[in-house]
């Protein structure tokens, strides 16, 4: 059989233990020229140690690699990237004080003379791959650092591209972009397919996988459990398969109607006239103890700087009242808002959320120390209880309490930042896109213990970049456009839909 005729990247019989783990074991992958083939599973099912595997970033015990039917020793990610393949991960592997045109070209810089450097024409090179990505608007002289999570996400991606590899592996890449930028990347990916690309596509969001994907391939405790072929995939079939017994026990409904005690009880936060220049102007709402308020729109319409604005994440410029259970404060540092009763769960769990060098027990436990000291020490007894009944009622997957954060799935880190702030209640809690990057399962846990605060008296506001999940959560949502609230959704009026609608709107001015 001719090199044309084999698949562009195919792993045979990979195997991967981590100490007493067994994280994927005798999985085949086949990779065609031109396909898009989707990986899904729920955290922990082995799709990023298959991605490590492809990328180099790890050695497997047992099966193989092979590109265009030859073996291949893909020894370290520069072994990898020689072979053609190039993975933009879910954590992006930027550098906040380099230049988007640095990261970019990193380690494969455009020299003059052979040696000195090229800045211009590096500028001109990561200007076309961003051009490319519908992303002329992103500045190549730009650092890295000053720029939002969904731009660097797209830098992360042209920097993947500047090889032009064979093979391009996409671990959840639209978990931090917006609807229009997720329309954009789908349209790339759909181009390079017809360039003869051939891609790996991860992701949580089934709807991308039925618009996009050729052949998907479903993995479960590390095991390849299912694969459909071309236009044979089934949501249902699917979910199926990636969560086994517990996919019925796991579906999300709707929540029930909001209760007229909950309607008629006194805010535990309200906020009116909330300004901050070129963010958001004369944002007005109540959150009420019970329910979940939605905060929706398009990418960038100030809603989720709403929420950086209340967990006193801008030192400066904030205008506007904000009570927290009747006491007005003027958040300037996240202490403050904190003291005042105000949990913040963010989407940026590496930055923001965890600890990514300190165990999960101590990541859990962070929030009340002071709660487990007998005398001057930690009691060890109070920690441990503490921990595993979270770990349990959350269904974080990890080796044991001391297993290091940073050595988690992304999901499991995320459900761990959610754990350390259900150890100390707060009258509000605040969930800034919680689900990016997890899968259908941890979803559903997360969306239960969500459930479990409002039924205990706690409002919560709800942000994602996932639209699909308010209409599932939320028993109000407010809908912003170009920094104001457009419209407010209640009940039965809460769809997807409806919240579309309302963000192409003219924001009306009346309160919420």
């Amino acid at each position: 059989m001719a090199d044309s005729d084999m698949p562009a990247l195919a792993a045979v019989g990979l195997t991967k233990r981590f100490g007493g783990v067994m994280a994927l074991q005798d999985v085949d992958l086949a990779l065609q020229r031109g396909e898009v083939h989707a990986l899904i599973g729920a955290n922990g099912a082995g799709k990023s140690t298959l991605v490590k595997l492809l990328a180099g970033i790890v050695y497997p015990d047992a099966g193989e690699i092979r590109i265009a039917g030859r073996p291949a020793a893909i020894a370290n990610p520069r072994s990898a990237r020689n072979a053609g393949i190039a993975t933009v991960h879910q954590e992006l592997s930027l550098f906040p004080s380099l230049s988007v045109a640095e990261n970019i070209l990193i380690g494969q810089e455009l020299r003059r003379g052979g040696f000195w450097v090229d800045a211009r024409a590096g500028r001109r090179r990561a200007a076309v791959l961003l051009a490319g990505l519908g992303a002329e608007d992103i500045d190549p002289d730009a650092k890295l650092g000053e720029l939002p999570l969904a731009q660097a996400q797209i830098v992360e991606i042209a920097k993947a591209l500047s090889g032009d590899p064979g093979v391009l592996i996409l671990d959840e890449p639209t978990s931090a972009l917006s609807i229009t930028e997720v329309e954009r990347l789908l349209a790339l990916v759909g181009r390079l397919r017809a360039k003869g690309t051939a891609i790996v596509f991860i992701s949580h969001r089934l709807g991308e996988i039925e618009r996009i994907a050729d052949r998907v391939t479903i993995l479960r405790s590390g095991k390849k459990v299912g694969e459909f072929a071309p236009n044979t995939f089934s949501r249902t079939r699917a979910l199926a398969l990636m969560l086994g017994e517990s996919w019925q026990a796991g579906r999300v409904a709707r929540p029930p109607a909001t209760p007229a005690a909950v309607a008629a009880a006194a805010p535990v936060l309200r906020v009116q006239g909330l300004s901050l220049h070129r963010h958001f102007v004369d944002v007005d709402f109540d959150l009420r103890p019970g329910e979940v308020v939605g905060l929706a729109g398009l990418e960038g319409q100030g809603q989720k700087d709403v929420l950086f604005a209340l967990f006193g994440l801008f030192r400066r410029g904030v205008e506007g009242r904000i009570e927290i259970a009747g006491r007005r404060i003027h958040p300037r540092r996240p202490r403050q808002s904190i003291d005042a009763g105000m949990a913040f769960i963010p989407d940026d769990r590496r930055s923001l959320g965890g600890f990514l060098g300190l165990s999960v027990s101590e990541n859990i436990a962070i929030t009340v120390l002071d709660q487990l000291r007998r005398g001057f020490l930690l009691s060890p007894a109070a920690e441990t209880t503490l921990v595993t009944g979270l770990i349990q009622r959350l269904g974080i997957v990890c080796p044991n309490p001391a297993a290091l954060l940073g050595s988690l799935s992304g999901g499991n880190q995320q459900k761990v930042v959610a754990a350390k702030w259900l150890a100390r209640p707060m009258p509000v809690y605040v969930f800034c896109d919680p689900t990016r990057g997890v899968d259908a399962g941890a979803r559903a846990g997360l969306f239960q213990v969500i459930r479990e605060l409002v039924t205990a008296g706690s409002g919560v506001l709800f942000y994602s970049t996932d639209i699909s999940e308010f209409p599932a959560l939320c028993d109000r949502v407010l809908v912003f456009r170009e920094g104001r609230i457009s419209g407010t959704l209640a009940g039965q009026a809460v769809s997807e839909q409806n919240i579309l609608d309302l963000s192409f709107r003219e924001a009306q001015h009346a309160a919420a």
